[in-house]
């Protein structure tokens, strides 16, 4: 379906939702702050994910973080869905884990058009997940009120199974607690999180890559069972694996 719809969605790149979906159902994304060291970077736009790894991996002492985009950047985005759209709806990542939502929320205030924003209270393509059903609903033709509620009832029922390589990020930016980091790095072991719910839980652990990446698809195949699912797989540089 290609349809224009008359609600708008919004979202940001952490939600990683493929070009052509967002291109098939009219998504905009704000662009995320990725800060390697002292220079700062719009994710998406000046850093793609394969230069984010190669450049990780070349210097892996590297301090990385992320940071919210600032309120005229949501505005503007709100103003370029605001010439077709007669609402908006903006999907972001976790709130309890990042101040995007907030600034969302300020920035529509100023709006030409009204703007709800759903916090998807995970990341990653679950986030993208609610904010592709908030996108299919708008495009055949619901109401603002209608799109919202769709949204936030998707909302439980998405989440990020992940095996890190390393604690040391998460730990940088507050993810984990510090018994965690310090478990990680003394037995070299990396760690199983889920991000759902507004939570970044530790739910596992592997001493060997091979292991964890069964871990993940096992518990992933138990929640499952035979429920149909919407499914994304991410990978940092290895796509064969």
């Amino acid at each position: 379906m290609n349809t224009q719809p008359k609600i708008a969605v919004v979202t940001d790149s952490a939600a990683s939702v493929p070009e052509a979906l967002r291109q098939q159902y009219h998504i905009e994304v704000v662009p995320i702050w990725v800060n390697m060291d002292k220079v700062s970077y719009r994710s998406g736009i000046d850093m793609q994910p394969a230069n984010f790894f190669a450049q990780l991996r070349a210097n892996p002492a590297m301090q990385v973080s992320t940071s919210v985009p600032a309120i005229p950047v949501f505005l503007e985005a709100y103003r370029k869905q605001a010439q077709w759209a007669s609402g908006i709806v903006a999907v972001h990542v976790a709130g309890k884990q990042s101040g995007t939502c907030g600034l969302a929320e300020v920035a529509g205030r100023e709006s030409p058009v009204p703007v709800v924003v759903v916090d998807s209270q995970t990341t990653a393509m679950a986030q993208g997940f609610v904010a592709l059903e908030a996108a299919r609903v708008a495009a055949e033709g619901a109401t603002l009120e209608e799109v919202v509620a769709r949204a936030r009832a998707v909302v439980p029922n998405a989440g990020v199974v992940a095996l890190l390589e390393t604690v040391n990020y998460a730990f940088q930016g507050g993810r984990l607690s510090s018994a965690a980091s310090t478990v990680g790095s003394l037995l070299k072991i990396s760690p199983l999180i889920r991000v759902q719910n507004n939570r970044v839980s530790l739910i596992g652990q592997a001493r060997r890559r091979s292991k964890g990446i069964a871990a993940v698809i096992e518990k992933v195949v138990d929640e499952v069972e035979n429920n149909p699912v919407h499914l994304a797989v991410h990978y940092t540089e290895d796509e064969t694996e």
